[in-house]
């Protein structure tokens, strides 16, 4: 008997019939270990990993590396002023040309650079300064840029408990806990006298006044520039000499938000890859600090930190902070440093948060003068003439209105 022909279903019969369900879905694959991991935990397992891999990878060079060239002629510019007390501080000074033909006195700049930024950082600003008829000097804080590092202080003597109880006695402890009520074998609590941080603002200031002196820039008020980090020694130095200071100049300056991210290389693995490895020490500047700093610049940073304690020196200075300073505060502390004339140099192309805690500056200082520019947080390299340009045109009528130029 033939097999049954299939029936023929019609079509056009199902055009009124409701539409069929879909098919159900598959029900949801629980979450795995993998996707519930936040991004940032392989990242941090990622660069820990590459970091304990990295000695084998670049293995350390028995001899130190050549200075790239950039730094290398930054150094043969300037000097190592030799402070006493200790440390010595790098200074670059830049000559307007004509000057020692009898020309008219030049206006004195002198520049406090921010963290890790250094005086090479401004090295186009000093040069297009002098090209403008400025005297300038910047300086390098103490342990940072091309300054020497400040010799270690020494450790805080410790008592050996093993020691003392094989002198004393086991059962020593126990009459002493209860004739005294305090509990032996206890380690010696730092003396009370410790030795400042020479990286704290009112010894940085201290060292500033010295390589001043040094440098004969005490015999005319200057007008100071502040970058950064700086504001905290710059503004002590100017409390601290209020006759040697004919105007201030606020470049991006905070006293305790630094563009440079030292915390960084307070991370032993971490910094040390970063140091050694040129393109991430390159995208970190690109990242806090400077958009359009260059390879070649880089380097020349990336070098400078690498010398002996600048990296740990960045982080001291850092930890040294005074997040306590009050930039309105301290512009009312006295009478000499209200009458100075100021001026704020801000990034209005950074970032909203910036713009923001630039915004905090300008109500501090209701009296200065206020002005977005079109660079980063180091301008000096991605904005040098605008910086300069405006620098030398404050500089100018702060001398018109002081009467004169300086003597």
């Amino acid at each position: 008997m033939p097999a049954a022909d299939p029936p023929v279903t019609d079509a056009a019969s199902d055009e009124g019939a409701p539409p069929r369900p879909s098919p159900p879905l598959p029900p949801p694959r629980p979450l795995s270990l993998a996707s519930a991991l936040p991004f940032w935990f392989y990242l941090a397992a990622a660069v820990s990993l590459l970091a304990l891999l990295l000695p084998h990878i670049l293995p350390p060079s028995s001899s130190p590396a050549p200075l790239p060239p950039l730094l290398r002629g930054h150094l043969a510019e300037g000097r190592v002023l030799k402070l006493d007390p200790a440390p010595g501080l790098f200074a670059v000074t830049s000559h307007p040309a004509g000057i020692g033909g009898g020309g008219s006195p030049a206006h004195r700049v002198l520049i406090l650079s921010g963290l890790a930024a250094g005086s090479l950082s401004f090295r186009r600003v000093l040069s297009s300064l002098s090209s403008r008829g400025v005297h300038a000097t910047a300086l390098d804080l103490p342990g940072q840029g091309l300054s020497p590092a400040p010799p270690a202080a020494p450790a805080p003597a410790r008592t050996s408990a093993l020691r003392e109880i094989m002198g004393r006695g086991i059962f020593h402890a126990f009459e002493h806990l209860v004739q005294t009520g305090e509990v032996p074998y206890q380690e010696e609590a730092p003396r009370a006298a410790a030795q400042r941080s020479p990286h704290a603002p009112d010894e940085a200031a201290a060292a500033v006044a010295r390589a001043a002196e040094a440098l004969g820039l005490g015999v005319a008020p200057v007008h100071l520039v502040l970058h950064d980090s700086a504001l905290a020694a710059g503004a002590a130095f100017a409390s601290a000499h209020p006759g040697a200071v004919r105007s201030v100049t606020l470049v991006d300056a905070a006293a305790s938000l630094p563009a440079f991210p030292a915390a960084v290389f307070d991370v032993p693995l971490l910094g040390r890859m970063v140091l050694r490895v040129p393109a991430l020490f390159r995208g970190l500047l690109r990242l806090c600090c400077a958009r359009g700093v260059g390879a070649e610049e880089a380097e020349a940073y990336r070098a400078a930190m690498r010398g002996e304690g600048k990296a740990e020196g960045v982080v001291e200075a850092w930890k040294a902070m005074n997040h306590s300073f009050q930039l309105g505060e301290w512009r009312g502390s006295s009478e000499e440093v209200r009458r100075l004339p100021m001026l704020v140099l801000w990034s209005g192309s950074w970032s909203d948060m910036w713009i923001d805690e630039g915004k905090k500056v300008a109500s501090a200082l209701p009296d200065a003068r206020f002005v977005y520019h079109s660079g980063g947080r180091w301008p000096q390299v991605d904005a040098f003439e605008e910086i300069s340009g405006l620098i030398t045109e404050f500089v100018t009528s702060s001398e018109e209105a002081a009467g004169g130029h300086i003597e």
